[in-house]
């Protein structure tokens, strides 16, 4: 089976997977298509919700990502996987967490030890633990961008993504 951050959606090789709570779907859904984002599924959750966009605009074919700090003002959070952000080119998933409208934490699958983010170190423990961070790291591994995915996933309780 192939894990999710490698084909997070069927047919759509560049989908972002956002966990939110804090906000409804509806407040997410609309911010998503005011910024010309297609959503493609949702999911409901005791704690997070989830949904599931096409990272490019569907009018402009704009490849920035959507400006997720806009929808999530007052107390919302929001857990960004961007899982393929340049499908064409194979560059490595990435990763933000947002809270009240502001980036907490955030980094790229392929140089993790590169955070930005008000708490740029916030997730270097489980990061360092899983190993795609720290003194240890191990990148040689197939399996890194699955280990960090849990890791992160892990840190928030994000509930588990099943894809056939």
């Amino acid at each position: 089976m192939t894990h999710w951050i490698h084909r997070a959606f069927p047919h759509h090789e560049e989908t972002n997977v956002v966990f939110f709570r804090g906000l409804s779907l509806d407040t997410l859904v609309r911010g998503l298509l005011d910024q010309q984002r297609m959503p493609l599924a949702y999911a409901g959750g005791a704690d997070w919700g989830l949904v599931m966009h096409d990272m490019s605009s569907w009018e402009c074919g704009e490849y920035d990502l959507a400006d997720y700090g806009r929808l999530c003002q007052d107390g919302g959070e929001l857990g960004v996987f961007v899982t393929e952000p340049c499908w064409a080119k194979a560059h490595g998933p990435s990763f933000q967490y947002y809270r009240d409208g502001r980036l907490i934490t955030g980094f790229s699958f392929e140089t993790p030890y590169f955070r930005a983010g008000e708490e740029p170190d916030l997730l270097l423990p489980v990061l360092t633990a899983a190993r795609p961070a720290g003194p240890a790291a191990d990148h040689d591994r197939e399996d890194d961008e699955e280990r960090t995915v849990r890791a992160v996933s892990g840190f928030f309780s994000f509930p588990e993504l099943e894809m056939p």
